[in-house]
């Protein structure tokens, strides 16, 4: 929690910056692949492993369901009522391959813009994520990473936007660059950030969101734009 109230820190400072564009890339399956497993003991005694982010998300759906948990991201939930979730392989970035179709976009750093990587993984991720960045020969101080601790991203998007208000009562981000790979949180991000009546008031006239979904097809990965189409 401590990283995560710094790095909140950290934007807004950044906010009184003369930004207008926000460029923010998830990690996992987004900017690189890992090896990661998470490891699941449920109270009834039932073990699972799952081997990648669409395994993780199907169980902890089925699970939360089964529970009548109806939150985001149910994984603190579940642990409170006996789950025993093992995530220590999202504490490091473990046997990463990158994936060149987003990370030479990450590379870019256009002139009235910041950069974030926002991730699912809890604060304890964040530096082991900034010195994968770093190591594929990108400058970590050109990148501010945020970890959601299960909040929807939609959500942090949403307060990122009205952060910042201008004399006009407008927001002064009038683009968002999303790049995603999950279809939960694109779907999210899309209710919340584009089809949501309650932001019109403190979007731009201009405001733009764009979602590059990320889509492995048997390890060559491609990107699928998204454009915002709700009228302000």
């Amino acid at each position: 929690m401590k990283l995560l109230l710094e790095n909140w820190r950290k934007y807004l400072n950044e906010m009184e910056e003369p930004i207008t564009t926000l460029r923010i890339f998830d990690f996992d399956e987004t900017i690189a692949h890992t090896r990661s497993e998470t490891r699941v003991v449920a109270p009834d005694g039932t073990e699972a492993t799952l081997g990648d982010q669409k395994e993780f998300e199907a169980y902890m759906r089925e699970a939360a369901a089964k529970e009548g948990l109806d939150v985001f991201d149910p994984v603190d939930a579940l642990i409170e009522i006996g789950y025993d979730i093992d995530l220590s392989d999202f504490s490091i970035v473990k046997d990463p391959e990158e994936i060149t179709v987003v990370t030479d976009k990450l590379r870019e750093f256009p002139e009235n813009s910041k950069t974030y990587i926002m991730t699912a993984r809890r604060g304890n991720s964040l530096g082991p994520i900034l010195d994968y960045i770093e190591e594929i020969g990108i400058d970590p101080n050109q990148v501010r990473p945020i970890a959601t601790q299960g909040e929807s991203k939609g959500d942090v998007m949403v307060t990122m936007i009205g952060q910042k208000l201008m004399a006009d009562g407008k927001s002064n981000i009038n683009r968002i660059e999303y790049y995603e790979d999950s279809d939960k949180n694109i779907d999210d991000v899309l209710r919340k950030v584009c089809e949501n009546p309650n932001l019109d008031a403190i979007k731009p006239l201009d405001f733009e969101l764009v979602i590059n979904k990320v889509i492995n097809n048997e390890g060559r990965y491609n990107i699928q734009r998204i454009e915002c189409s709700r009228p302000n």
